[in-house]
């Protein structure tokens, strides 16, 4: 049985047949809503890579013990996948990125595109980012996962080819290209010369208008391949996601 997962920085502390002491930051949401007590098995991660395994000791709303039994490190993965999500209105972008979290995607950068028609003000970038990063914690913990994706600052417009890499491999899902996404992923590092593996595999969402010409045209001339995921089309909500379940078969970790 799954055990129930928590998140704290002093997970990394962990040291097996040690007592953890963690404090109101997981004391608070795992005796008062979880009704977790001594005797009970749980897991602690610190969304580094850290997982620390035990049984609770001593529970308070304001603290709790755990007697570790366990810890594991969870390397970073090679390549990172990383989820380009243009803003979209109704919270389909904040749909996305729980289902890219799920998926296992390592990295998220908000993107405001020039067709984009929600948008984060300056006055309220803050409050907007804040709630992307606790969304992403949340759906890590759902996911059972011990490594957060990371949260980059928004960009905008074409000012995106600034957050793109020459050692990344880069795909536009772009419903007028005639290539298909799971071709692209098939064809990484399978030529005759043999290539240095990406750095990241970046997957570039659109918002609910489309990419404009001059984007698109940006992204090309910055080494990113337009790619079709299929015969339908899917919302801004959903083609991350598909295109991140493609890469994460075509890298044979599904």
């Amino acid at each position: 049985m799954s055990l129930p997962v928590f998140h704290t920085a002093a997970a990394v502390e962990a040291v097996p047949g040690h007592v953890l002491t963690v404090g109101e930051d997981v004391a608070g949401h795992a005796v008062r809503v979880r009704r977790i007590g001594p005797g009970e098995q749980i897991e602690v991660v610190d969304g580094q890579g850290t997982r620390a395994r035990g049984q609770v000791t001593a529970a308070s709303a304001t603290g709790m013990d755990i007697d570790v039994t366990a810890v594991t490190r969870e390397d970073e993965p090679r390549p990172r996948l990383v989820l380009v999500q243009a803003l979209a209105k109704g919270d389909r972008d904040l749909q996305a990125i729980e289902a890219a979290t799920e998926i296992g995607v390592d990295e998220v950068i908000p993107w405001a595109a020039e067709r984009s028609i929600a948008d984060w003000p300056a006055k309220k970038r803050e409050k907007m980012a804040a709630k992307w990063e606790n969304l992403l914690h949340a759906a890590s913990l759902q996911a059972r996962r011990s490594r957060f994706p990371r949260l980059h600052e928004l960009v905008r417009g074409t000012a995106l080819t600034r957050s793109l890499g020459r050692s990344d491999a880069v795909f536009v899902l772009h419903e007028t290209s005639q290539t298909r996404l799971s071709k692209a992923l098939a064809e990484l590092g399978s030529g005759s010369t043999p290539v240095q593996p990406p750095e990241r595999i970046v997957l570039i969402v659109g918002p609910e208008g489309g990419i404009s010409d001059g984007e698109l045209e940006a992204l090309i001339g910055a080494g990113a391949q337009p790619v079709l995921l299929g015969p339908t089309i899917l919302r801004s909500s959903s083609a991350g996601s598909a295109g991140l379940v493609m890469a994460q078969n075509s890298l044979g970790r599904w």
